[in-house]
């Protein structure tokens, strides 16, 4: 299986206009070696698939977290244009315009935006796939040496950010290693401290999920798998339709020492019974 690898580019130049326009030109990636020990080939990127969704990140958040769902906002521009651009010199380098939205749909976006403009912030880190198979130089250049440099055949370009760190290759692993901690720790705390750190750092995610349902039902098995199967038995929803008798009991307890009175309310209870049957199904 391809695994994702990223480059660096920073920002190219701001435009006089550019509050006009919020285009602003970035160098993604240049044929020179990286920190990587990697040389990526110019002339060979592959770009149709990125230009039917030419979306611009922020640090790479397209898709969510391990802690947090998917946020439209983290989609912060859209690419105008892209290409491998001929720089001063001769250099090969891949070029991409970024139009950024507007502060009225987007104050994510626009803080970037002005950051940029600022130059508090300036990073690109583009993601892409292998295409062909690159080769090793030859003597101080070649494998395990000390100046090894790989050079690839071509790249696809799956997809590019605004980054906080400039071309720092250990970047991403340190933000997922945070994503990781932060994701241990809300387990920790919401399966009630009942479990060590190591023990959860074992766990699929699946089995915290089931835990946590196993929580909710008060099942005190520690077992994910024993959980699991307690879940999938009959027996599972005969607990369920007991909390949620138990829930109802205290919603009217809760009605009635309010209001005085239950009956007037008893349709909107009992509605009210049937869709959390239905979510806790």
């Amino acid at each position: 299986m391809k695994t994702k690898q990223i480059t660096f580019g920073q920002v190219r130049e701001i435009p006089k206009n550019v509050e006009e326009t919020r285009r602003i030109p970035f160098i993604l990636s240049t044929g020179t070696k990286d920190r990587h020990h990697t040389i990526l080939n110019q002339t060979n990127w592959q770009l149709d698939n990125y230009k039917r969704n030419p979306v611009i990140g922020y640090m790479h958040n397209l898709y969510g977290d391990l802690c947090n769902a998917p946020d439209p906002d983290d989609i912060i521009a859209q690419t105008k244009s892209i290409g491998v651009i001929q720089e001063a010199g001769g250099l090969l380098a891949l070029a991409a315009s970024a139009e950024f939205e507007p502060a009225s749909l987007n104050l994510k976006a626009d803080k970037i935006f002005r950051k940029i403009i600022l130059g508090t912030l300036g990073a690109a880190s583009v993601g892409f796939l292998e295409i062909g198979k690159g080769n090793w130089g030859k003597g101080d250049e070649a494998k395990g040496r000390d100046n090894e440099t790989y050079r690839f055949a071509g790249q696809e370009l799956l997809e590019w950010s605004v980054v906080n760190i400039p071309s720092n290759p250990d970047g991403v692993k340190r933000a997922m290693r945070d994503q990781t901690t932060a994701a241990i720790s809300y387990a920790f705390r919401a399966l009630g401290g009942k479990y060590r750190l190591s023990e959860i750092e074992t766990m699929t995610v699946r089995d915290i999920l089931d835990l946590l349902d196993g929580r909710d039902l008060e099942i005190r098995e520690k077992d994910p798998e024993k959980v699991r199967k307690m879940l999938d038995s009959k027996g599972a929803q005969s607990d369920i339709d007991s909390i949620i008798e138990k829930q109802w009991v205290e919603l009217k307890k809760g009605v009635l020492a309010t209001y005085g009175f239950v009956d007037p309310l008893e349709k909107q209870i009992q509605e009210f019974k049937l869709k959390l049957k239905k979510f806790k199904s």
